[in-house]
Parts: structure tokens; C-alpha cells; sequence
């Protein structure tokens, strides 16, 4: 009986899904489903709200419904939780407060089908399948937890949620999950900036980008990092650099190591990059005179790097990478999502 009550709360979410077209956003760019924009498109007012023990909150009066989220919590598990309320007023549930988002099967069936709900609308097969694809990542890379960690910074999750996603789509085994779940994610964030002090303390997430993500729209933090692996032709003169153009408020600065060698700090000994050396990693940092003042004041950043001869004069570009930064930063003292105001802004003008 809970069997088919979650495997019905997975096809809601699946239809929910197809209903408000989430794949046009991924269409589009993006690479998550935002579940703000689809509590706005059903008429559910999300509000964020610090608060002290909740997670988050589903109200149901009458016609009305609304989805409350603590604002204090990292993002992934903001998305987890306005999912998980949403999965409560898809699902016909009632009134409910959360003060956590997981639950085990003695839980009530009706958490565990909000929770079946919440996964199956932010970690769909299609859409992981879609990012695999994009990257060029096969199941076995899967075992890698940095692959992990990336997939989860594109799909909006937190670690945790985004390896048991992957056992639940038997993308990996438990065995292979609880064997991820051993590298925590403040070691990959150091392992991708090659960072050997583990005292250091790394604010935000790392992302790690290549000529895969050309024309994504990355959802980021203003806290977060940036490092690219780019080619590495300078045996032919070519150098990388930021195209002033369009990356107002970035600089590329080169690591000093191969790229292919930076990923696990425990074995071989780190291959100093040189003219020989196929890929080298870039660190794409802002120059505002902080990155939470640069993502306030561009909520969205175009970023272009390009490869160029700089010793022939009126060259053009033999290669670029360019994507989107939409910062996603959350305000601390709360307030409607950004899609809910949004809409309200545009149904005054309507009215207007």
C-alpha cells in the first residue's frame, strides 16, 4: 500500500513537471527546476522566513495555499523544502509543519510521499540524464563523488540529497552512496581550487566549468567559486583571457598545475602545467570590491573567456566559453521569492 502511494506521489510530481512545461526552462539553459517559479505558476505564494527550528511549512485555507521555507538554511536545502511543501498541496495534503525533510519509512506516509514527491520534481531521469549528457559523464563517473558534487551544484540539491537521488534512480548502488557520502563536500571544494591546508575555509560552493557548459545559465551564489578548465594551446601562442566586453567585473587567473591532475590530492603528486600540458585550470575571480557587492548589483553576469594570439595585432578568437551567472542569493530577513514578485509585478501591470 505505501508502495503505490509513493510510486503515485513520484507520477505527480512527473505530471506537475509536464504541466508548467519545466523542461522549457532546461530548454532555455538552466540546468535545475526551480520550484519557486513552479509554486508561482500554481497560485502558491512561497515565502521565505527565518526561522529557529522549522524548515519550512505548507498552509492550505480553502482556495488558498501558501509555502513557508527558512531562509537560514543552505540553498539546497531551501529547494528541498519548498519542494517538499509543494509536494504536500499536490498531493491534496493538508495543513503541516516540517522541522525536517528526512524521513525514514517509520515516518508518516504522507512526509514520505511529500519527501518521494520533492526528489522525483527535483532530480528527475530525464533531467539528470540531460546534465550527464551535457558533460559527457557516463554511470561509472558517477562513482567519482566530484562528479557528484557538480551534478548537485547544477541541479540545485545538496550533496547528500543529490547521491541518494542517485540510488533511488539506480544510477549508483547504497554501497557507492554511503562510500561518496565518507568525502565531504568541503574537501572537494579544496580539492577543486587545489588547496592542500585543510583548515581553510571555502564560504560558498566551487563550481567547475569546461566547454560543456557554453550557453548554460548557472544558478550560483555570490559566495560561490569559479574554476575553468580551458585547452591549453600556448605551445602555439595562444592565451585564455576574459573578453572585457562582456565580463565586466572578472578576471582569469591561471593555476599553476594540469587540470587532469587536481582532482584527487591524495594520490599523485600535482603535474605543474606548461606549454606541453593539454588542459589547464582557470580561476574566473571577480574584481568588485566583493563578490556578494558584484551579485547585488548584477543579478545576472554574462561571462565570456576567450583564446587569442595577442602577439598578432586585430586577431580574432580561436575559441571561446561563454555562459550565464543568474545569482541566486537568497535575502537573510526573508520575503516572497523572486518569482512570486515577479508575478505580482506583472499582474499590476496587467491591470495597468
Amino acid at each position: 500500500m505505501a508502495r503505490d502511494e509513493l510510486l503515485e506521489a513520484a507520477r505527480r510530481a512527473a505530471e506537475v513537471l509536464d504541466e508548467f512545461s519545466a523542461r522549457d526552462r532546461i530548454k532555455e539553459g538552466y540546468t535545475r527546476v526551480d520550484p519557486t517559479q513552479l509554486a508561482s505558476e500554481a497560485d502558491v505564494t512561497v515565502m521565505f522566513r527565518p526561522l529557529d527550528r522549522l524548515l519550512g511549512g505548507f498552509l492550505r485555507e480553502g482556495s488558498e495555499a501558501g509555502v513557508l521555507v527558512n531562509v537560514l538554511r543552505p540553498r539546497g536545502l531551501v529547494h528541498m523544502t519548498c519542494a517538499h511543501e509543494l509536494g504536500h498541496y499536490f498531493l491534496g495534503h493538508e495543513s503541516t509543519t516540517d522541522e525536517s525533510v528526512d524521513f525514514g519509512i517509520s515516518a508518516q506516509l504522507v512526509e514520505r510521499q511529500a519527501n518521494q514527491f520533492a526528489y522525483s520534481l527535483l532530480a528527475p531521469r530525464w533531467l539528470v540524464v540531460a546534465i550527464m549528457k551535457l558533460k559527457g559523464w557516463s554511470k561509472s563517473h558517477l562513482e567519482d563523488p566530484s562528479v557528484v558534487y557538480q551534478l548537485s551544484l547544477r541541479l540545485g540539491m545538496s550533496f547528500e540529497a543529490m547521491t541518494w537521488s542517485l540510488v533511488r534512480l539506480q544510477f549508483i548502488s547504497q554501497y557507492s552512496a554511503q562510500r561518496t557520502l565518507a568525502r565531504k563536500p568541503k574537501a572537494l571544494k579544496l580539492d577543486a581550487l587545489n588547496i592542500q591546508d585543510a583548515t581553510v575555509k571555502v564560504p560558498g560552493d566551487v563550481w567547475v566549468l569546461d566547454k560543456s557548459d557554453k550557453d548554460r545559465i548557472i544558478e550560483p551564489a555570490s559566495s560561490d567559486r569559479f574554476v575553468v578548465d580551458l585547452p591549453n594551446h600556448a605551445v602555439a601562442g595562444h592565451l585564455w583571457t576574459v573578453d572585457e566586453l562582456r565580463c565586466e567585473g572578472f578576471t582569469l587567473e591561471p593555476f599553476v598545475q594540469d587540470a587532469r591532475t587536481v582532482t584527487r590530492r591524495s594520490s599523485s603528486p600535482i603535474v605543474v602545467g606548461g606549454l606541453g600540458s593539454g588542459t589547464m585550470r582557470y580561476e574566473l575571480a571577480p574584481v568588485a570590491e566583493s563578490s556578494d557587492a558584484f551579485a547585488k548589483s548584477h543579478k545576472r553576469a554574462e561571462i565570456s573567456v576567450h583564446e587569442t594570439t595577442p602577439w598578432s595585432k586585430g586577431a580574432e578568437s580561436h575559441d571561446t566559453l561563454s555562459f550565464s551567472a543568474e545569482f541566486d542569493d537568497l535575502n537573510p530577513d526573508g520575503g516572497l521569492s523572486r518569482a512570486e514578485r515577479q508575478r505580482r509585478l506583472e499582474s499590476v501591470r496587467g491591470r495597468g
